[in-house]
Order: structure tokens, then C-alpha cells, then sequence
């Protein structure tokens, strides 16, 4: 798959809170969306149109955080997210960002697949981070070097 990725702005915001909708349990109110897309640590892309997917993180210094990654159910499985990360990688390592951390549930084998095969190493678990069906799941912090 090979989506032109763009930065995304306020005018897409429709299509992240549907995105979220469909890809998370919890969702951001529409004040927590424009506060994110208005900062001026915020790094959000994805294909603009159609509005299959998008990254999001948060920047501080020469670290990156990614807070989320959705891609539409339909289009999963496509080579979306993992195009979406490389690019975003190169974009940050461009910036000046070194790091990229990062939280995963887990028991999201997949998304787990993903960051190792683009070098993400495990570095800690926070116990019962997340709500769970059946109570609490553990969260796994990962992380990996960038550059340009």
C-alpha cells in the first residue's frame, strides 16, 4: 500500500474521531482533539484522503511519544500502519527526535509484531494499565533509536 501521508490538521477532524471510534473503547472528547491538533508538540499524520488512518504523537525535546495509531478496519492488514510509522519515523528522525517511545497492550500481538519489526524493544510493563474486559490488562513500554 502506498498512501500519500500528510500532515493532518483541524479541517480532518471528523474523520480521527471516527477512526478512534472505531479502533478504541475509549475516545477523546472533541476539546481534547483540538487541544492536541493545536499544540505545538503534537506531530499528527496520515493519508488525508480517504482518511484511512492516522499517527499521532507527542514531542518533547528529542524524544517522540506515539499516544495512538488508528487504521480503519477495512484497511488493516494492508501495510498502512507499518508505511504510516516509517514515515512518521523519518519525519521525527528529521526533527531532531532520537527516541520514539511507546505503550501497547499486552495482548495486542499484532500491533506488538509491528513495532518489533521496525525495531522497537521492550523496555518495561506497567502492571493493570489498562481497563479489560475481565479487569485490568498490563501495558508494554517499548522504544527505538531513530535517525535521519
Amino acid at each position: 500500500m502506498s498512501e500519500i501521508i500528510e500532515p493532518l490538521s483541524q479541517a480532518v477532524l471528523p474523520g480521527l474521531q471516527r477512526l478512534q471510534k472505531l479502533c478504541f473503547t475509549e475516545t477523546w472528547s472533541e476539546k481534547v482533539w483540538l487541544s492536541q491538533l493545536s499544540s505545538s508538540r503534537t506531530r499528527i499524520w496520515g493519508p488525508g484522503d480517504p482518511m484511512l488512518g492516522y499517527a499521532l504523537f507527542s514531542t518533547v525535546l528529542d524524544e517522540a511519544e506515539l499516544l495512538q495509531i488508528a487504521i480503519d478496519p477495512a484497511a488493516q492488514g494492508q501495510g498502512l500502519g507499518a508505511e504510516l510509522l516509517c514515515w512518521a519515523m523519518q519525519a521525527l528522525a528529521a526533527e531532531g527526535i532520537v527516541r520514539l517511545m511507546l505503550e501497547v497492550r499486552a495482548s495486542n500481538d499484532t500491533a506488538i509484531r509491528l513495532y518489533q519489526r521496525l525495531g522497537f524493544e521492550l523496555d518495561g510493563v506497567r502492571k493493570n494499565y489498562y481497563a479489560a474486559g475481565d479487569g485490568r490488562e498490563d501495558a508494554l513500554l517499548m522504544s527505538v533509536v531513530i535517525s535521519p
